[in-house]
């Protein structure tokens, strides 16, 4: 029996409409294994489903390849300074708060998408300010504000947290390590504009000062 190859295409499923029907699915699994690490921390089967979750919802969101090379910063040995370093592991999060903060504030967005690189890059581009996600593929966002804080280079850098966990001892504790601030998921534009006026304002005089 023969198959028509028009019908067939026009019945296969489009890439956008999988991606669509992936996304949902696979953000519910990324949740669930961010609510089994909380109770399990230490749960390697619990880190390697986060971490593969993740992976898979990056490639659904199909981040361009320019995006990749110019915000990912991969080469930590380049020296060029940016406004602000976002260490977020979440290309769509990135991308809104590059768009907010390039669009209202004209601030240069650099993007770490683990603790690692993103400290090796504080340690190289001096951002005036780091925004930090806490639930990062290799290390915690708490480890990433110890390590800048134990190093000369890194110490003066403002530190504003970004996480979902609205925990009251979270935040405490996150702000007893150094943050600067502590915002949670989801929030409004002012708001956080607001956040970033007052940290970035802080930090100028304190420079000028010293």
């Amino acid at each position: 029996m023969k198959t028509n190859p028009e019908s067939s295409a026009a019945a296969a499923p489009t890439t956008e409409h999988l991606k669509e029907e992936l996304h949902p699915q696979v953000n519910a699994i990324v949740e669930m294994a961010k609510l089994l690490k909380t109770k399990a921390e230490n749960d390697e089967n619990v880190q390697q489903i986060l971490t593969a979750a993740r992976a898979l919802l990056g490639v659904i969101d199909g981040e361009p390849k320019e995006a990749r090379d110019s915000d990912s910063a991969s080469e930590p040995a380049s020296t060029e300074r940016c406004d602000v370093l976002y260490i977020e592991d979440n290309p769509r999060i990135f991308a809104s708060v590059k768009l907010l903060l390039g669009s209202k504030r004209a601030l240069k967005l650099l993007q770490a998408t683990n603790g690692e690189t993103g400290f090796a890059l504080a340690q190289t581009r001096m951002p005036k300010l780091i925004l930090l996600d806490l639930d990062l593929p290799d290390i915690h966002g708490s480890e990433v504000i110890q390590r800048l804080q134990k190093d000369p280079a890194t110490v003066d850098i403002p530190v504003v947290v970004i996480s979902g966990d609205a925990t009251p001892s979270q935040i405490e504790r996150l702000l007893v390590l150094g943050a600067r601030n502590y915002l949670t998921k989801p929030f409004s534009a002012e708001p956080f504009l607001a956040v970033v006026d007052e940290v970035m304002q802080e930090s100028a005089a304190a420079r000028r000062s010293s």
